[in-house]
């Protein structure tokens, strides 16, 4: 069943930016957020315990998933600061329906929100390989990134 965007939308306060959004896949290159967004807001390094970056069965993406065991590393991203409510619009359109926003703690104890992948059965056991995709397939990415964002209408926040 699909889920609407209100629904999948992570919460932002009426008076000022929303949480931390914790990111691990293509939104940890500055690239694809600036060519969905059209500027890059401030990125910092950060991790997420009892989660992985799963390599999806035929796509070129992760989704994020609950780690097996606890005592595994975590998975390594950026948190994205400051975004607006109508930049978490299109974010949250480009996620779309197979992610939901979910909370997760950072390893330094920071609450943030994340894209979880809603279908574990696609998440195959290999982790995503975050400098392979950049050297095969970034700049492609991020021309569809381009004419994606190109067809969008400004989604309301």
């Amino acid at each position: 069943m699909s889920r609407s965007a209100d629904e999948r939308r992570l919460p932002v306060p009426p008076d000022g930016p929303g949480p931390l959004l914790f990111v691990y896949g293509t939104l940890m290159f500055p690239e694809v957020v600036s060519t969905l967004i059209g500027r890059v807001p401030p990125m910092e390094s950060a991790a997420a315990p009892g989660w992985r970056a799963a390599r999806l069965r035929d796509r070129l993406y992760p989704g994020l998933v609950r780690r097996g065991a606890q005592d595994e590393a975590p998975t390594a991203g950026r948190v994205l600061v400051g975004l607006d409510p109508t930049e978490r619009a299109v974010l949250d359109a480009f996620e779309g329906s197979a992610y939901a926003a979910g909370p997760l703690v950072l390893t330094d104890g920071r609450p943030a929100v994340a894209y979880l992948w809603l279908d574990a059965a696609e998440a195959i056991a290999e982790d995503w390989d975050a400098l392979a995709f950049a050297d095969r397939h970034l700049g492609d990415y991020v021309l569809r990134c381009a004419a994606w964002r190109a067809r969008l209408t400004d989604p309301e926040p």
